[in-house]
């Protein structure tokens, strides 16, 4: 037996594994499954806002860590999520800019993302609970449809043809060109089973972000 193989064994036994078992995941306090919550997990991302913390609050502190990952080369995308669902990521949680604007965060906060509030968000409609966008049961071109008439409200309550709809649209600045990377951004928020979790948090593999990423 080499002397590099004795190493080896001894560094293992050190961090407690075996040459058949695994590194271990740390520090896995949320209960939440998808490849969104992996993502935040390995980019140590904040998960949820503190008490008293408003929806801009924790953007902006979201934003302040991605600033960071992105200009360090350190971010860190899990299986299923790429350079688009991740700018569109951006987008849901941006609510102020010349960028695209989702301003999502103001009613679909994480964890949960919902707020535990009624909004108005149609012209003519009536104040109703917002919905968690968490393993949506819809298909993609549903997802597509949902997120047109995002804009349409918000269209209508920036031209003050629906003043009833929620404020929170009039911080909307999106098009059709950005449903796609919207739909697939959903899509990161349906749970995947504990086994596979585990996997895509430990074959994260790092972003290129030396490009015009941080002008998206």
């Amino acid at each position: 037996m080499t002397q590099r193989i004795l190493l080896g064994i001894l560094l293992l036994a050190l961090s407690g594994c075996t040459p058949e078992t695994k590194p271990k995941v740390h520090r896995l306090v949320s209960t939440k499954r998808a490849i969104y919550d992996a993502f935040v997990y390995v980019n140590r991302i904040p998960e949820k806002p503190e008490e008293g913390e408003t929806a801009e609050d924790i953007a902006g502190r979201i934003f302040g860590r991605l600033a960071n990952q992105e200009g360090r080369v350190l971010l860190k995308l899990p299986a299923g999520m790429d350079r688009a669902s991740y700018l569109a990521f951006k987008t849901f949680f941006r609510y102020e800019g010349e960028k695209q604007v989702g301003n999502c965060a103001a009613c679909h906060s994480p964890a949960e993302f919902a707020d535990s509030k009624t909004h108005v968000v149609a012209r003519g409609a009536k104040a109703m609970p917002t919905p968690s966008l968490r393993n949506l049961d819809l298909t993609s071109k549903e997802l597509g449809k949902v997120i047109l008439g995002k804009i349409a409200a918000s269209n209508l309550k920036r031209a003050g043809e629906a003043d009833e709809i929620d404020d929170a649209y009039s911080a909307i600045r999106l098009d059709k060109e950005d449903v796609p990377g919207l739909v697939t951004y959903l899509g990161l928020l349906n749970d995947v089973p504990d086994e596979s979790f585990r996997d895509l948090i430990l074959e994260a593999t790092v972003l290129d972000t030396t490009g015009d990423l941080e002008d998206q």
